[in-house]
């Protein structure tokens, strides 16, 4: 549908002077993303806070956890959120970074929506833990939108720093800088 999707590799990409051989997104799409998402879960959020109904936060949660699952096991250009973000930027410039750690703090999206749903809809558990973790995700998704700051992708960098994760051959490009930083420590 699009000409560049949100994840790829690009032949003959070069980031920073340095050739990108690992799959890549556009930085600006993902932002964005978490934008319509943040607005989203924060409408649903107060709505269901207010008026205890939760039709609306199933329906969201539900949705979330598919697209999150789309985006981590077919590939991210099938996901609905994603269509719209990269829509929303197809005029902006693209800004390449490292996918691997979106795919983390994606696969950790997956739990989380995948927890809520199991407790709202299966365990009937209607506030405390669920509403929490809507919490949670509209404060990371408020830090990524609004401060370009993805904090599950950091924890990422922070395990593959530690060799938690195993280190890759080419050394990538990460939002937020973390990547950077890191070959910074290591001098």
């Amino acid at each position: 549908m699009f000409k560049k999707e949100i994840w790829e590799i690009i032949p003959n990409l070069k980031i920073n002077w340095k050739p990108a051989l690992y799959w890549v997104l556009n930085e600006h799409a993902v932002r964005k993303n978490a934008l319509i998402i943040f607005i989203l879960w924060s409408i649903t959020f107060v709505y269901t806070f207010i008026t205890r109904d939760f039709l609306f936060f199933n329906i969201l949660v539900t949705t979330l956890f598919i697209d999150f699952f789309i985006k981590i096991s077919v590939w991210p250009k099938y996901s609905i959120f994603s269509q719209i973000s990269n829509f929303l930027v197809r005029n902006k410039e693209k800004q390449y970074v490292w996918a691997k750690q979106k795919r983390f703090a994606w696969t950790i999206w997956v739990f989380m929506s995948g927890t809520t749903l199991f407790l709202v809809l299966w365990l009937w558990i209607t506030c405390g833990l669920p509403m929490l973790l809507c919490l949670i995700c509209l404060t990371f998704m408020f830090a990524e939108a609004f401060f370009w700051y993805c904090v599950w992708c950091t924890i990422y960098i922070f395990l593959r720093n530690k060799w938690y994760i195993k280190k890759e051959k080419y050394a990538p490009v990460c939002a937020n800088w973390a990547c950077e930083l890191e070959e910074k420590n290591n001098f």
